[in-house]
């Protein structure tokens, strides 16, 4: 561990008491075994810990709440979702659906038929809501994989139909022989295309397309709470993207639901449990070590450092991760510029969300940050000079750019004076990315800050 990850840990308040947490993991762990998450998404004996969570989470499907899922990214959303299903499913019929690939309401009502699928009861009856548009094309959809029912379903849909479809699927859900939960995934990615388009600028019509949809969901959502249930999240938050559009209000049936990073405690016994299945030794402090280097206990992050760890020992024959061992992973392979999408999507997303007029100076807002340690007013003031010559726009744009960092997990606020990146793994790899052609506001000529 070295002094900069001490000085990190110490100005987060995200120091790890070493000897409890190791006599908390080995008690609790013991000889359980974990395997590797692969994809995008782990449940059943992949699924580690979240039992309080899971626990509260179900609590208010039961007692039918339609939710909205807030965390940052990589922080196990849809493993949550995913895994709740699996547990109310003798209850519930559970239907999930990723919007990631959709660009319209029509898009989401073609996801949403098709995710009726698993169900026959409900399957039959939507298949009826398309009837008269899919003629003898129904017989065929049965044999179809599910990409490609779906986009069966969405061409026998018209742009100005969708609402009316939707409401007979709600109306069709609200008469199964059990309740229904609906995970709605990536929600956020559809209402962003709608309200900024492929050019990232609002526009009237825009927001009324994305205000239709947002107050057709919670409609339905408050017409059928007692059949119904919703949870819906994405991989950027949804409540900046509405609150730029002005569609605040639209939420405003949905009841937060935070997910917060892993404990130290916890994501050690993930640790261990991972070691006991490929039989590997970590050896004294390791475990806190690798813990340290991430800075925050985000569960992909804890994942994706043991396998790299677990590839450097296949790599030199040994099954011991030592200090040594894991600082190395730590600068070669949890660093590197190649085979770190779930990284690079931090840079993407901010595109999305903030669109290309703001996108650099988030950057270099990001990448001060990174290299300085903290971002202070004058660093982000003199940034916003070079980006935003007017001066009326700098106040209002900084707190938008600054309002989505916080709220998407990038940055927090350290005292009244600064932000810094809340976890030191994204922090330093961001530093590893940008710097080199980044000089500090600081050391740049004529600064005052």
């Amino acid at each position: 561990m070295t002094a900069d990850s001490d000085s990190y840990n110490e100005s987060v308040g995200n120091n790890l008491d070493a000897n409890k947490t190791v006599v908390m993991y080995n008690r609790v762990v013991g000889d359980k075994r974990l395997k590797r998450a692969v994809g995008n998404w782990v449940s059943g004996d992949r699924f580690w810990d979240r039992e309080e969570e899971l626990a509260l989470l179900i609590q208010y499907l039961d007692e039918g709440a339609q939710v909205l899922l807030v965390a940052q990214r990589r922080i196990g959303k849809t493993s949550l979702m995913r895994e709740a299903g699996r547990r109310i499913e003798d209850r519930f019929l559970c239907l999930h659906l990723d919007l990631q690939k959709a660009h319209s309401p029509a898009d989401a009502i073609a996801e949403l038929s098709a995710a009726t699928r698993p169900y026959a009861s409900l399957w039959e009856k939507t298949k009826s809501v398309f009837a008269n548009i899919l003629g003898s094309v129904a017989e065929q959809m049965e044999s179809l994989k599910i990409d490609d029912l779906t986009i069966t379903l969405r061409g026998a849909l018209t742009g100005s139909e969708w609402e009316s479809k939707g409401d007979r699927l709600f109306e069709i859900l609200a008469a199964s022989e059990r309740p229904v939960v609906l995970f709605l995934d990536e929600v956020p990615i559809l209402v962003c295309r709608l309200l900024k388009g492929d050019d990232y600028r609002i526009s009237g019509e825009r927001r009324q397309q994305a205000d239709a949809f947002l107050s057709w969901l919670r409609a339905n959502g408050i017409r059928h709470q007692s059949k119904v249930r919703m949870v819906v999240t994405g991989s950027i938050g949804l409540e900046p993207i509405v609150r730029q559009g002005g569609l605040s209000g639209t939420l405003g049936y949905l009841t937060p639901f935070e997910l917060e990073p892993w404990s130290p405690e916890t994501a050690a016994g993930c640790l261990a449990a991972l070691a006991n299945e490929y039989q590997l030794k970590l050896l004294p402090g390791v475990a806190e070590a690798m813990l340290d280097d991430i800075g925050v206990c985000i569960p992909h992050y804890v994942q994706m450092f043991f396998d790299h760890a677990y590839r450097a020992c296949r790599r030199q024959g040994v099954l011991e991760v030592s200090k040594e061992l894991a600082a190395d992973v730590y600068a070669r392979s949890m660093l590197s510029a190649r085979g770190h999408a779930e990284l690079s999507q931090l840079e993407e997303r901010l595109k999305m969300v903030l669109g290309p007029e703001l996108h650099p100076l988030t950057l270099d807002l990001l990448t001060e940050a990174a290299v300085s340690g903290r971002l202070t007013p004058e660093a982000a003031d003199a940034l916003c000079q070079e980006y935003l010559p007017s001066d009326d726009r700098r106040a209002g744009s900084l707190r938008e750019i600054l309002g989505i960092l916080e709220h998407d997990g990038y940055l927090r606020k350290e005292g009244d004076r600064a932000y810094v990146f809340v976890s030191k793994l994204p922090r330093d790899w961001w530093k590893a990315r940008f710097s080199f052609t980044f000089t500090p506001v600081s050391e740049r000529k004529g600064s005052r800050t």
